[in-house]
Protein backbone atom coordinates (compact mmCIF):
# COMPACT_ATOMS: atom_id res chain seq x y z
CA UNK A 1 0.00 0.00 0.00
CA UNK A 2 1.62 3.34 -0.86
CA UNK A 3 2.58 5.93 1.65
CA UNK A 4 -0.13 8.25 2.07
CA UNK A 5 0.88 12.13 0.79
CA UNK A 6 -1.42 15.21 2.47
CA UNK A 7 -1.86 17.39 -0.61
CA UNK A 8 -3.97 20.73 -0.49
CA UNK A 9 -7.51 20.07 -0.17
CA UNK A 10 -9.64 22.19 -2.79
CA UNK A 11 -12.54 20.60 -4.46
CA UNK A 12 -16.49 19.83 -2.26
CA UNK A 13 -17.24 16.15 -0.73
CA UNK A 14 -20.68 15.72 1.12
CA UNK A 15 -21.50 14.91 4.32
CA UNK A 16 -25.19 13.90 5.89
CA UNK A 17 -26.43 15.86 9.24
CA UNK A 18 -30.58 15.72 10.21
CA UNK A 19 -30.64 19.06 8.28
CA UNK A 20 -28.73 19.21 5.28
CA UNK A 21 -25.79 18.97 3.09
CA UNK A 22 -22.39 20.43 4.02
CA UNK A 23 -19.83 21.01 2.15
CA UNK A 24 -16.42 19.49 2.97
CA UNK A 25 -12.93 19.75 1.45
CA UNK A 26 -11.05 16.98 -0.54
CA UNK A 27 -9.13 16.61 -3.33
CA UNK A 28 -10.31 14.43 -6.48
CA UNK A 29 -9.95 10.19 -6.11
CA UNK A 30 -6.44 9.12 -7.08
CA UNK A 31 -6.29 5.80 -7.97
CA UNK A 32 -8.31 3.17 -5.88
CA UNK A 33 -9.05 3.92 -2.42
CA UNK A 34 -6.19 2.09 -0.65
CA UNK A 35 -6.78 1.33 2.94
CA UNK A 36 -6.25 -0.02 6.44
CA UNK A 37 -9.11 -2.11 8.51
CA UNK A 38 -10.53 0.56 10.38
CA UNK A 39 -11.49 -1.58 13.32
CA UNK A 40 -8.44 -2.53 15.45
CA UNK A 41 -7.94 -6.50 15.70
CA UNK A 42 -9.99 -6.88 12.73
CA UNK A 43 -13.21 -9.14 12.34
CA UNK A 44 -15.89 -10.86 10.61
CA UNK A 45 -16.65 -9.48 7.19
CA UNK A 46 -19.52 -9.94 4.89
CA UNK A 47 -20.17 -7.68 1.92
CA UNK A 48 -23.86 -6.05 2.80
CA UNK A 49 -23.51 -3.71 0.92
CA UNK A 50 -27.17 -2.69 -1.42
CA UNK A 51 -28.77 -4.83 0.98
CA UNK A 52 -32.18 -3.30 1.11
CA UNK A 53 -33.19 -1.14 3.95
CA UNK A 54 -36.38 0.43 5.63
CA UNK A 55 -37.98 3.12 3.70
CA UNK A 56 -37.03 1.58 0.38
CA UNK A 57 -33.45 2.73 1.11
CA UNK A 58 -29.90 0.60 0.88
CA UNK A 59 -27.48 -0.02 2.61
CA UNK A 60 -24.93 2.16 1.32
CA UNK A 61 -21.46 0.36 3.21
CA UNK A 62 -20.44 -2.15 5.65
CA UNK A 63 -21.43 -3.50 9.24
CA UNK A 64 -18.10 -4.27 11.37
CA UNK A 65 -19.75 -6.02 13.99
CA UNK A 66 -17.57 -5.52 17.11
CA UNK A 67 -17.46 -5.08 20.92
CA UNK A 68 -18.33 -1.41 22.39
CA UNK A 69 -15.23 0.78 22.87
CA UNK A 70 -13.23 -1.46 20.16
CA UNK A 71 -10.80 1.43 18.97
CA UNK A 72 -11.83 2.24 15.34
CA UNK A 73 -8.69 3.48 13.68
CA UNK A 74 -8.40 5.92 10.10
CA UNK A 75 -8.88 4.00 7.58
CA UNK A 76 -6.51 6.72 5.41
CA UNK A 77 -5.65 9.63 6.41
CA UNK A 78 -7.19 13.09 5.75
CA UNK A 79 -9.20 15.63 7.31
CA UNK A 80 -12.03 15.50 10.22
CA UNK A 81 -14.83 17.44 8.13
CA UNK A 82 -17.34 15.98 10.23
CA UNK A 83 -17.24 15.21 14.08
CA UNK A 84 -20.94 16.41 15.86
CA UNK A 85 -20.03 17.27 19.85
CA UNK A 86 -24.25 17.01 20.06
CA UNK A 87 -24.88 13.20 19.21
CA UNK A 88 -27.46 13.44 16.05
CA UNK A 89 -30.30 11.49 16.18
CA UNK A 90 -28.29 8.90 13.81
CA UNK A 91 -25.62 8.79 16.33
CA UNK A 92 -21.86 10.05 16.53
CA UNK A 93 -20.53 10.19 13.00
CA UNK A 94 -17.11 10.93 11.43
CA UNK A 95 -16.25 12.04 8.11
CA UNK A 96 -12.87 12.06 6.76
CA UNK A 97 -12.16 13.97 3.52
CA UNK A 98 -9.37 11.44 2.37
CA UNK A 99 -6.00 12.25 1.46
CA UNK A 100 -6.30 10.25 -1.50
CA UNK A 101 -10.03 11.96 -2.69
CA UNK A 102 -12.34 9.46 -1.26
CA UNK A 103 -14.83 10.53 1.32
CA UNK A 104 -14.48 8.19 4.17
CA UNK A 105 -17.91 7.75 6.39
CA UNK A 106 -17.91 6.14 10.08
CA UNK A 107 -21.31 5.80 11.83
CA UNK A 108 -22.79 4.41 14.87
CA UNK A 109 -19.94 5.44 17.27
CA UNK A 110 -19.94 4.86 20.62
CA UNK A 111 -22.41 7.13 22.88
CA UNK A 112 -22.42 5.24 26.22
CA UNK A 113 -20.59 5.67 30.02
CA UNK A 114 -18.11 2.52 29.21
CA UNK A 115 -19.92 -0.44 31.19
CA UNK A 116 -23.39 1.02 30.55
CA UNK A 117 -25.79 1.22 27.67
CA UNK A 118 -26.76 4.89 29.13
CA UNK A 119 -26.59 6.64 26.09
CA UNK A 120 -25.19 9.49 27.86
CA UNK A 121 -20.90 9.10 27.20
CA UNK A 122 -21.02 11.99 25.08
CA UNK A 123 -18.07 13.10 22.72
CA UNK A 124 -15.30 12.14 25.41
CA UNK A 125 -16.29 8.39 24.90
CA UNK A 126 -17.22 8.74 20.98
CA UNK A 127 -14.02 10.61 19.92
CA UNK A 128 -10.64 9.73 20.60
CA UNK A 129 -8.72 12.41 22.28
CA UNK A 130 -7.78 15.46 19.80
CA UNK A 131 -10.64 14.40 17.14
CA UNK A 132 -12.54 17.23 16.19
CA UNK A 133 -13.67 19.22 12.71
CA UNK A 134 -10.50 20.62 10.95
CA UNK A 135 -7.97 18.27 12.22
CA UNK A 136 -5.60 15.90 9.89
CA UNK A 137 -5.23 12.45 10.88
CA UNK A 138 -2.96 9.73 9.82
CA UNK A 139 -3.78 6.71 8.69
CA UNK A 140 -4.20 4.15 11.14
CA UNK A 141 -4.56 6.77 13.51
CA UNK A 142 -7.11 5.56 17.08
CA UNK A 143 -9.82 7.81 15.96
CA UNK A 144 -12.94 6.82 17.39
CA UNK A 145 -14.60 3.84 19.41
CA UNK A 146 -17.17 1.31 18.32
CA UNK A 147 -20.46 1.58 19.74
CA UNK A 148 -24.30 1.39 19.13
CA UNK A 149 -25.47 4.72 18.71
CA UNK A 150 -28.40 6.00 16.41
CA UNK A 151 -30.68 3.25 14.91
CA UNK A 152 -27.79 0.33 15.77
CA UNK A 153 -29.14 0.23 19.53
CA UNK A 154 -31.08 -2.83 18.63
CA UNK A 155 -28.54 -4.39 16.26
CA UNK A 156 -25.48 -5.00 18.40
CA UNK A 157 -22.27 -2.54 18.58
CA UNK A 158 -20.96 -1.89 14.89
CA UNK A 159 -19.09 0.37 12.89
CA UNK A 160 -20.80 1.38 9.76
CA UNK A 161 -18.11 2.09 7.39
CA UNK A 162 -18.86 4.10 3.87
CA UNK A 163 -16.49 5.33 1.67
CA UNK A 164 -17.75 8.10 -1.14
CA UNK A 165 -17.26 10.14 -3.92
CA UNK A 166 -16.61 13.58 -4.04
CA UNK A 167 -20.07 13.74 -5.55
CA UNK A 168 -21.29 12.01 -2.44
CA UNK A 169 -22.27 8.73 -4.20
CA UNK A 170 -21.03 5.84 -1.96
CA UNK A 171 -19.43 2.93 -3.61
CA UNK A 172 -18.83 -0.92 -2.45
CA UNK A 173 -16.27 -0.90 0.40
CA UNK A 174 -15.99 -4.38 0.95
CA UNK A 175 -13.21 -5.58 -1.65
CA UNK A 176 -11.09 -2.59 -0.52
CA UNK A 177 -12.14 -3.94 3.53
CA UNK A 178 -11.10 -7.40 2.39
CA UNK A 179 -7.73 -6.62 1.07
CA UNK A 180 -6.71 -4.29 3.75
CA UNK A 181 -7.81 -7.35 6.58
CA UNK A 182 -5.80 -9.70 4.87
CA UNK A 183 -3.02 -7.34 4.50
CA UNK A 184 -3.38 -5.96 8.47
CA UNK A 185 -2.59 -9.23 9.90
CA UNK A 186 0.79 -10.46 11.04
CA UNK A 187 1.83 -13.94 12.88
CA UNK A 188 4.87 -13.99 14.83
CA UNK A 189 5.44 -17.56 14.31
CA UNK A 190 4.89 -17.78 10.62
CA UNK A 191 7.07 -14.93 9.97
CA UNK A 192 9.96 -16.76 11.75
CA UNK A 193 8.88 -20.12 10.16
CA UNK A 194 8.53 -18.92 6.99
CA UNK A 195 12.07 -17.43 7.12
CA UNK A 196 14.65 -19.86 8.36
CA UNK A 197 17.73 -18.84 6.14
CA UNK A 198 18.75 -15.76 4.52
CA UNK A 199 18.61 -17.42 1.42
CA UNK A 200 14.48 -17.43 1.68
CA UNK A 201 14.13 -14.28 3.15
CA UNK A 202 16.24 -12.47 0.68
CA UNK A 203 14.87 -14.71 -2.25
CA UNK A 204 18.63 -15.46 -3.89
CA UNK A 205 18.54 -17.19 -6.69
CA UNK A 206 21.13 -20.21 -6.72
CA UNK A 207 24.59 -19.41 -8.97
CA UNK A 208 25.82 -21.72 -11.01
CA UNK A 209 29.10 -24.04 -9.50
CA UNK A 210 31.85 -21.85 -11.31
CA UNK A 211 30.50 -18.82 -10.04
CA UNK A 212 30.19 -19.48 -6.29
CA UNK A 213 33.56 -18.94 -4.39
CA UNK A 214 32.19 -20.00 -0.91
CA UNK A 215 29.85 -22.61 0.14
CA UNK A 216 26.22 -21.63 0.19
CA UNK A 217 25.11 -21.44 3.93
CA UNK A 218 28.42 -20.47 5.52
CA UNK A 219 29.48 -18.00 7.96
CA UNK A 220 32.71 -16.86 7.08
CA UNK A 221 35.47 -13.67 8.19
CA UNK A 222 38.71 -13.02 8.15
CA UNK A 223 41.35 -13.10 10.90
CA UNK A 224 41.72 -9.82 12.52
CA UNK A 225 38.65 -8.14 11.46
CA UNK A 226 35.33 -8.75 13.35
CA UNK A 227 32.99 -8.33 10.41
CA UNK A 228 30.59 -11.70 9.81
CA UNK A 229 29.39 -12.46 6.52
CA UNK A 230 27.04 -14.62 5.34
CA UNK A 231 27.56 -16.92 2.10
CA UNK A 232 24.25 -16.69 -0.16
CA UNK A 233 23.00 -19.34 -2.85
CA UNK A 234 23.97 -16.60 -5.07
CA UNK A 235 27.50 -17.02 -4.56
CA UNK A 236 27.70 -13.53 -2.57
CA UNK A 237 28.25 -12.26 0.66
CA UNK A 238 26.43 -10.58 3.10
CA UNK A 239 27.50 -8.76 6.00
CA UNK A 240 25.81 -8.71 9.76
CA UNK A 241 25.68 -4.85 10.33
CA UNK A 242 26.18 -5.43 14.13
CA UNK A 243 25.88 -8.52 17.07
CA UNK A 244 21.89 -7.94 17.38
CA UNK A 245 20.90 -8.41 13.77
CA UNK A 246 23.58 -11.65 13.81
CA UNK A 247 21.82 -12.52 17.28
CA UNK A 248 17.90 -12.73 15.56
CA UNK A 249 19.44 -15.55 12.95
CA UNK A 250 22.14 -17.35 15.09
CA UNK A 251 22.77 -18.13 18.60
CA UNK A 252 25.86 -17.90 18.85
CA UNK A 253 29.32 -17.61 16.53
CA UNK A 254 30.58 -21.32 16.26
CA UNK A 255 30.05 -21.92 12.94
CA UNK A 256 31.82 -19.15 11.93
CA UNK A 257 34.79 -20.08 9.85
CA UNK A 258 37.62 -17.70 8.98
CA UNK A 259 39.27 -17.41 5.33
CA UNK A 260 42.09 -15.52 3.96
CA UNK A 261 42.03 -12.07 2.97
CA UNK A 262 42.26 -13.21 -0.78
CA UNK A 263 39.82 -15.56 -0.38
CA UNK A 264 37.46 -13.31 1.36
CA UNK A 265 38.09 -10.51 -1.87
CA UNK A 266 36.87 -13.09 -4.48
CA UNK A 267 33.69 -13.12 -3.37
CA UNK A 268 31.49 -10.25 -4.43
CA UNK A 269 29.51 -8.38 -2.03
CA UNK A 270 26.11 -8.64 -1.69
CA UNK A 271 24.86 -6.43 0.79
CA UNK A 272 23.58 -6.15 4.71
CA UNK A 273 21.97 -9.23 6.36
CA UNK A 274 18.53 -7.76 7.71
CA UNK A 275 16.64 -8.48 11.08
CA UNK A 276 15.18 -11.92 10.89
CA UNK A 277 11.56 -11.69 10.51
CA UNK A 278 9.60 -12.46 13.97
CA UNK A 279 11.91 -11.77 16.36
CA UNK A 280 12.29 -8.22 17.13
CA UNK A 281 10.28 -4.74 17.10
CA UNK A 282 12.35 -2.33 16.08
CA UNK A 283 12.20 1.38 15.27
CA UNK A 284 14.41 3.78 13.14
CA UNK A 285 15.93 6.66 15.36
CA UNK A 286 14.52 9.25 13.55
CA UNK A 287 10.98 7.87 13.68
CA UNK A 288 8.69 7.20 16.75
CA UNK A 289 7.03 4.32 14.92
CA UNK A 290 7.58 0.72 16.18
CA UNK A 291 7.65 -1.98 13.02
CA UNK A 292 7.23 -5.40 13.43
CA UNK A 293 10.12 -6.99 10.56
CA UNK A 294 8.75 -9.60 7.63
CA UNK A 295 10.00 -11.35 4.64
CA UNK A 296 12.95 -9.20 2.63
CA UNK A 297 13.67 -6.40 5.36
CA UNK A 298 10.15 -5.50 4.90
CA UNK A 299 9.31 -2.76 7.94
CA UNK A 300 5.34 -2.97 9.00
CA UNK A 301 4.27 -0.53 11.32
CA UNK A 302 2.41 -1.77 14.19
CA UNK A 303 -0.20 0.81 14.51
CA UNK A 304 -1.07 0.19 18.92
CA UNK A 305 -0.10 -0.46 21.95
CA UNK A 306 -2.55 -2.98 21.74
CA UNK A 307 -1.18 -5.06 18.98
CA UNK A 308 2.37 -5.06 20.03
CA UNK A 309 1.24 -6.70 23.39
CA UNK A 310 -0.64 -9.22 21.19
CA UNK A 311 1.98 -10.03 18.70
CA UNK A 312 5.29 -9.99 21.59
CA UNK A 313 3.11 -9.89 24.72
CA UNK A 314 2.79 -7.59 27.90
CA UNK A 315 6.73 -6.33 27.82
CA UNK A 316 7.17 -5.61 23.97
CA UNK A 317 8.69 -2.22 24.67
CA UNK A 318 11.55 -4.30 25.75
CA UNK A 319 11.82 -6.02 22.84
CA UNK A 320 12.45 -2.84 20.11
CA UNK A 321 15.60 -2.36 19.24
CA UNK A 322 16.95 0.39 16.92
CA UNK A 323 17.96 0.55 13.01
CA UNK A 324 20.63 3.36 12.82
CA UNK A 325 19.43 5.58 10.06
CA UNK A 326 22.32 4.84 7.89
CA UNK A 327 20.94 1.19 7.46
CA UNK A 328 17.39 2.18 6.58
CA UNK A 329 18.29 2.11 2.80
CA UNK A 330 18.34 -1.70 3.63
CA UNK A 331 14.72 -1.87 4.75
CA UNK A 332 11.45 -0.80 2.94
CA UNK A 333 8.23 0.20 4.27
CA UNK A 334 5.42 -2.54 3.94
CA UNK A 335 1.68 -2.09 5.01
CA UNK A 336 0.66 -1.33 8.43
CA UNK A 337 -0.43 -4.51 11.01
CA UNK A 338 -4.06 -3.11 12.23
CA UNK A 339 -5.25 -6.17 13.14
Amino acid sequence: MAAASLIPLSVCAQYYSDYDWHDGPTIEPNGPPEIIFPVQGGTNLSDDFGDPRSGGRTHEGNDLMAPKMTPILAARGGRVTFAPMSEPSYGFTLSIAGDNGYEYDYLHINNDTPGSDDGNGGPQYAYAPGITEGVLVTQGQHIAWVGDSGNAEDVGSHLHFEIRLPDGTAINPYPYLDTALSMGTYDVASARTANPTIDLDKSLTAASPTDLHCTPGSLIRIPVITSVYYCGSDGRRYVFPNARVYATWYADFSEVLTISPEEMAAIRIGGNVTYRPGVRLVKVQTDDKVYAVDRGGTLRWVSSPALAARYYGANWAQNVEDIPDVFFINYQIGDPISS
